[in-house]
């Protein structure tokens, strides 16, 4: 055997190893998935609020996140932390203004088909 044949031999497994091991990722069911959010919530002046969003039974929460309805130009003086919950996704808002802010949470929710 030549030099040549003894250096690609193992990358020519190492690349069916790879095709092999992606096969049945790429044979997986498709999913269908659906965003589903919180009653809009108005969160209070120097209080932590928890504003939760859930997937129906039939569904499991791959993510989410929150969305406040004050415009495009940010919200400040507002500590946010979101995290998943069981079934769904929470959104803990610390509103630092002196009015209250609304805010949404949004939780992407999907099932096999």
């Amino acid at each position: 055997m030549n030099r040549r044949t003894l250096r690609t031999t193992p990358i020519r497994y190492a690349f069916a190893a790879v095709l092999a091991a992606a096969m049945p990722a790429a044979l997986a069911a498709p999913l269908d998935c659906a965003n589903y959010t919180s009653a809009v919530t108005p969160a209070p002046y120097n209080t932590w609020t928890a504003v939760d969003a859930y997937c129906p039974s039939d569904r499991s929460a791959t993510g989410g996140g929150y969305y406040f309805h004050e415009g495009s130009l940010g919200v400040p003086n507002i500590w946010v932390m979101h995290i998943p919950l069981s079934n769904g996704w929470r959104t803990w808002v610390d509103n630092q203004n002196t009015g209250p802010r609304n805010v949404q949470t949004y939780v992407r929710c999907c099932k096999t088909i």
